[in-house]
């Protein structure tokens, strides 16, 4: 391997996680039947694509005519609300860990339903420690591949 390519090498890799960190940051959004619609936004923890951990904003809305919304986890009622429109916010520690369905649905005026739906897996605080662990190792290890000889060099002087 040539000097070169291994010092593009840390480069690429930094680059790789960027474009990781912010796909994961993209709000998870899901469209049912109609025009129902429902959102998760993080406020505190982690999501990295479906795997999720933290406290999340949920948010949901439909067409004018419907007179309420219900929030289901894996087929339980989580939430209730009157209107057209929410946002309610969970805590994923507050769950079971592991595959969540998480369904919005809503009726309108005239007895029709909506809903939407979004497959989810909630992380205990545990695996989710563990993942910021790994992350953060790998971004020491590419600052010291990066600065590393920089600092030997300098030192040596």
């Amino acid at each position: 391997m040539s000097s070169k390519s291994r010092k593009s090498a840390p480069r690429y890799f930094t680059v790789f996680l960027l474009i990781l960190g912010l796909v994961a940051m993209i709000p998870m959004n899901a469209a049912g039947q109609g025009t129902l619609t429902l959102r998760l936004d993080r406020n505190v923890g982690m999501a990295f694509g479906s795997f999720i951990q933290g406290s999340f904003t949920m948010r949901g809305s439909g067409p004018e005519n419907v007179q309420n919304l219900t929030v289901y986890f894996n087929g339980e009622e989580v939430h209730f609300v009157t209107g057209n429109s929410m946002a309610w916010v969970f805590n994923t520690g507050d769950y079971s860990s592991g595959l969540t369905n998480i369904t919005l649905f809503g009726v309108d005026d005239v007895g029709g339903t909506y809903y939407a739906t979004r497959q989810v897996t909630f992380l205990g605080p545990a695996v989710a420690n563990v993942i910021i662990v790994i992350i953060l190792a790998l971004v020491i290890v590419l600052l010291v591949a990066k600065y590393g000889p920089r600092l030997a060099r300098s030192r040596k002087k």
